[in-house]
């Protein structure tokens, strides 16, 4: 059986209502996809290898981004013969977070694993990854030994990691990383925020600072190339600065503050020299001073502003970050409708 649903924007800051849990210790791999349908059947393969062998209910939720190829049909395919798998369809493409986040949202596991679907994130890590969540621990970030990325994207990486850095007040040595494994209370932290284009890795900051990281194994792709372009990159740089930060609107500040100091500075240069007959030039004086006040009080005055309608908007969005199409999952040989 087909299921076709909508989620409302009013249903997608809480986790969806979905099946009984599937108890304590089990385990739930969110796997957004794009793109990756030669290598589906290899990667599931893979996962399913190394969940067995943990020895511990589980599932795997594949969430289908729009991209191009079968990506629906080999996921289809999959759900149909193990009943492990969940395959969600998104209406359009929405990104790798948002995608993971409606993994997440549909996730039964008390502890939840993210990974990409490249292969580049070998399934034989994630034991020690899942280990190494211990009592002291909320969320797990593995990090490449040696990235296996182009230096193009390496360059981007590093950038966005400097930046994040820089503006959560972080020990620069903390990378974040799509592979991840987190207590179920961070997923579902995560799914209460209400944010339109959500940077994981500083969302998962604010939710807990018991993060760390664990060097893994990086694997070449194993087709294709990576979707991050630089207007994906520069996209992803923007949205960690204007939608997790404060930092560009203080900035603005800092610099209409001190237009205001220099301009207080100068206008008693321009005052002194009037005063001694050292401008000739009727109006020149006034001209100058109104521009430099203006200048200082406009940048000062759109940071404010802009600060105030940025919490306005944190607080009122109410787009949805993704709506769901078509959702399968086997049970008993049947397929069936997880309720929504």
């Amino acid at each position: 059986m087909t299921a076709r649903h909508l989620i409302r924007p009013e249903e997608r800051r809480r986790p969806q209502p979905t099946d009984a849990e599937l108890g304590e210790g089990s385990l739930s791999v969110v796997v957004p996809v794009y793109g990756s349908a030669r290598i589906l059947p290899l990667l599931h393969e893979r996962l399913s290898t190394v969940l067995k062998s943990m020895n511990c209910p589980y599932e795997i939720i594949f969430v289908d981004d729009c991209g191009p190829g079968e990506t629906w049909s080999v996921l289809k395919d999959l759900s149909a013969r193990d009943p492990a798998v969940v395959a969600v369809q998104l209406m359009k493409n929405v990104g790798q977070s948002s995608a993971t986040l409606c993994g997440l949202a549909h996730a039964r596991g008390s502890t939840l694993i993210t990974m990409d679907d490249d292969l580049q994130h070998l399934p034989e890590t994630l034991p020690g990854l899942v280990q190494a969540l211990n009592d002291d621990t909320d969320v797990v970030m593995g990090v490449p030994e040696r990235p296996r990325h182009s230096w193009f994207r390496r360059l981007g990486s590093d950038a966005i990691h400097h930046l994040n850095a820089l503006m959560l007040g972080r020990d620069s040595d903390l990378r974040f990383s799509s592979l991840r494994v987190m207590r179920r209370e961070v997923a579902q932290a995560l799914l209460g925020m209400s944010t339109l284009n959500p940077a994981l890795g500083m969302l998962i900051d604010t939710v807990t600072h018991r993060i760390v990281n664990v060097q893994v194994a990086h694997a070449d792709r194993h087709e294709g190339r990576s979707g991050y372009t630089l207007r994906k990159l520069l996209s992803m740089t923007m949205s960690n600065l204007v939608g997790q930060s404060m930092l560009p609107l203080r900035f603005l500040a800092l610099i209409g503050g001190l237009g205001i100091v220099l301009s207080v500075v100068f206008t008693i240069v321009l005052l002194l020299r009037y005063f001694l007959g050292g401008i000739g030039v009727p109006g020149w004086t006034s001209t100058v001073l109104l521009i430099l006040f203006l200048s200082g009080f406009n940048f000062f005055a759109f940071a404010v502003l802009g600060e105030y309608v940025l919490r306005i908007l944190q607080q009122s969005n109410h787009t949805p970050q993704y709506t769901v199409r078509d959702l399968r999952q086997a049970q008993c040989g049947q397929q069936s409708e997880r309720s929504t």
